[in-house]
């Protein structure tokens, strides 16, 4: 058995497909895992660290990680001319 969960026990416990990569590591920034991220770009979560997390006996990482969401209304301004100018 691997030292890390693999890809489908971290899809099964986020809750997503094993290959959204970037939601996993949302899901673990936002609720406080401790992770790291192989060359792969997938995250690592330490077995020993998972049970512990599940069995209680290790509280959530004090991280404050912010989110780095997409400013699609950055889009909607750039998309929509200015009135008064001409295309």
């Amino acid at each position: 058995m691997s030292r890390y969960l693999n890809r489908d026990e971290l899809a099964e416990l986020v809750g997503c497909k094993p290959r959204s990569l970037a939601c996993m590591k949302r899901w673990l920034a936002r609720n406080g895992w401790v992770y790291a991220v192989n060359i792969a770009g997938l995250p690592l979560v330490a077995r020993e660290y998972y049970e512990a997390r599940m069995y209680g006996t290790l509280a959530k990482a004090d991280v404050n990680i912010p989110e780095q969401e997409p400013n699609f209304a950055a889009l909607d301004a750039i998309a929509r001319p200015r009135k008064g100018t001409r295309l």
